[in-house]
């Protein structure tokens, strides 16, 4: 029988023990956690090195943390840290949830809090939502800007490696340009519909930011999942699975597969991940943290019927009573060629069996009169402009309303 361990960061309070069978190897598997200590990660990590055959090391990726406690192992057992497996894993958990409940991330407004550590989550996502945006530059530099777009997160990192080291003067880190920062980032998940993000990186944001929220992140706590319950969070989707009632983290898994497979790290293909995922049935996490909620977008178009429509602005109103006709009259051919703008954002909708939407009413300036008076084209060009607007706001179906419908049959 072979011994797999896993040293994580986290609560000793969480630590378990089972045996399983994988790939017709006999494993005993072990997770001891290190209560937030580093250095008592380390001296972990030394005490199983030489009693294990493969040791999963649980610590954030790419941090000083991680590196300290790989620096100081000498052990014999082979080491991982799940970073490719966890991409895996992850990606995985997004396929599945999509087709599990259909459509589920169509035209999705989502937030990566860490687009380098979760890049190939955002290349899944990117299949089914145009609608991206990656807070790397506000988070690890403190510069108040989000990326919006897989391109530009692949120029940042181009770049990043030249300035790892760079933080902004003690002054401005300290001052204004923080705030703004984090002023960015919480207006972003506010706005946002999904958030990827390393768990541990949502600890500092609360109900106003996540209430309603689709969280992606791996090997989430029973802790971490009642705090998401608080912050009133609708669903989690988790890519570590369930094995004999324990979350296991990529670093874990990938450890049980190296074990099982006898091979070394490098040799892994993804097809070897696969096939364990396969045998031992697993799947990915979907947890509801309060109740079943599902919420789905959507937009309609609207114009004026009427000059009397214009009427309702009081300033308009006063106006028409003291002008002449034409005044009216033309005012309605000036605003047929405004842009498509948001009219009202629609809340509350729920149906009896508990499916919910929302969505916004996208106005065109054109009466009847104005549309029926130019060319189809001129009210294409509007009703695409309003569908560009519909998409970036995350809405996922489009209605055309009133005479926009008869110009769009």
């Amino acid at each position: 029988m072979k011994h797999v361990v896993s040293i994580s960061l986290g609560s000793s309070s969480q630590d378990f023990e089972f045996t399983t069978t994988i790939l017709g190897s006999r494993l005993h598997v072990r997770r001891v956690g290190a209560d937030g200590d580093v250095g008592r990660a380390a001296e972990l990590a030394q005490q199983w090195g030489d009693e294990a055959a493969t040791l999963g090391i649980g610590v954030d990726q790419d941090s000083d943390a991680l590196m300290g406690v790989i620096a100081r192992y000498n052990g014999s057992a082979t080491l991982t840290t799940g970073t490719r497996f966890c991409g895996i894993l992850q990606e995985w958990a997004v396929r599945h949830a999509q087709g599990q409940m259909a459509g589920f991330f169509d035209n999705a407004r989502v937030l990566f809090l860490s687009g380098l550590q979760d890049y190939r989550v955002a290349l899944a996502m990117s299949e089914y939502s145009a609608n991206l945006q990656f807070a790397d530059p506000a988070l690890q530099l403190g510069v108040p800007k989000l990326l919006g777009s897989l391109q530009a997160l692949q120029l940042y990192s181009d770049g990043a490696h030249y300035v790892k080291d760079w933080s902004l003067p003690a002054l401005l880190n300290q001052g204004p340009v923080k705030e703004w920062a984090r002023f960015v980032v919480r207006k972003a998940l506010q706005k946002a519909s999904v958030v990827v993000a390393p768990i541990h990186l949502l600890d500092e944001y609360g109900l106003e930011e996540l209430a309603g929220k689709t969280v992606i992140a791996s090997n989430v706590s029973e802790a971490r999942m009642a705090t998401l319950h608080d912050k009133g969070v609708a669903t989690v989707i988790d890519g570590a699975p369930l094995m004999h009632g324990h979350s296991l983290g990529a670093n874990l898994l990938e450890a049980m597969v190296i074990a099982a497979t006898g091979k070394h790290p490098e040799d892994l293909m993804e097809d070897d991940y696969l096939e364990v995922i396969s045998a031992l049935k697993l799947e990915p996490r979907v947890v509801y943290p309060n109740g079943f909620q599902r919420t789905s977008r959507f937009a309609f178009v609207i114009h004026p019927l009427s000059q009397e429509y214009f009427k309702k602005l009081k300033p308009i109103d006063m106006l028409s009573q003291v002008s002449p006709p034409v005044f009216m009259n033309s005012l309605e051919r000036i605003l047929a060629y405004t842009p498509p703008f948001v009219y009202s954002t629609v809340t509350g909708i729920e149906s009896p069996t508990g499916a919910r939407a929302e969505g916004w009413l996208i106005s065109v300036g054109g009466t009847p009169k104005e549309i029926m008076r130019h060319d189809p084209e001129f009210t294409y060009r509007r009703l695409l402009d309003a569908a560009a607007m519909a998409q970036r706001l995350g809405a996922q179906i489009m209605g055309l309303g009133a005479f926009t419908k008869v110009v769009g049959d």
